[in-house]
Protein backbone atom coordinates (compact mmCIF):
# COMPACT_ATOMS: atom_id res chain seq x y z
CA UNK A 1 0.00 0.00 0.00
CA UNK A 2 2.53 2.98 1.39
CA UNK A 3 5.81 2.22 1.03
CA UNK A 4 8.62 4.05 3.18
CA UNK A 5 9.57 6.59 1.01
CA UNK A 6 6.48 8.18 -0.18
CA UNK A 7 5.16 7.98 3.55
CA UNK A 8 9.30 9.51 4.37
CA UNK A 9 8.20 12.55 1.45
CA UNK A 10 4.89 13.12 2.49
CA UNK A 11 6.27 13.97 6.40
CA UNK A 12 8.92 15.85 4.88
CA UNK A 13 6.32 17.80 2.85
CA UNK A 14 4.39 18.52 5.46
CA UNK A 15 7.64 20.35 7.97
CA UNK A 16 8.05 22.07 5.04
CA UNK A 17 4.81 23.81 4.82
CA UNK A 18 4.72 24.20 8.65
CA UNK A 19 8.09 26.21 8.55
CA UNK A 20 6.57 27.89 5.80
CA UNK A 21 4.00 28.91 7.48
CA UNK A 22 5.82 29.82 10.46
CA UNK A 23 8.00 31.78 8.71
CA UNK A 24 5.30 33.93 7.32
CA UNK A 25 3.70 34.51 10.83
CA UNK A 26 6.65 35.57 11.76
CA UNK A 27 7.33 38.14 8.72
CA UNK A 28 4.06 39.37 9.60
CA UNK A 29 4.26 40.46 13.27
CA UNK A 30 7.85 41.61 12.52
CA UNK A 31 6.25 44.21 9.48
CA UNK A 32 3.71 44.92 12.08
CA UNK A 33 5.28 45.50 15.04
CA UNK A 34 7.72 47.65 12.56
CA UNK A 35 4.23 49.88 11.55
CA UNK A 36 3.42 50.41 14.98
CA UNK A 37 6.49 51.64 15.97
CA UNK A 38 6.77 53.91 13.24
CA UNK A 39 3.37 55.27 13.70
CA UNK A 40 4.32 55.94 17.29
CA UNK A 41 7.76 57.86 16.22
CA UNK A 42 5.37 59.89 13.69
CA UNK A 43 2.60 60.91 16.07
CA UNK A 44 4.24 61.50 19.13
CA UNK A 45 2.64 63.56 21.88
CA UNK A 46 4.31 67.06 22.82
CA UNK A 47 4.97 65.19 26.20
CA UNK A 48 6.46 62.56 25.39
CA UNK A 49 8.73 64.45 22.85
CA UNK A 50 10.50 66.20 25.95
Amino acid sequence: MFTIVSITYSVQYALWMMVQGMMGIFVFMTVFYLLIYGLEQVFKSEETRK
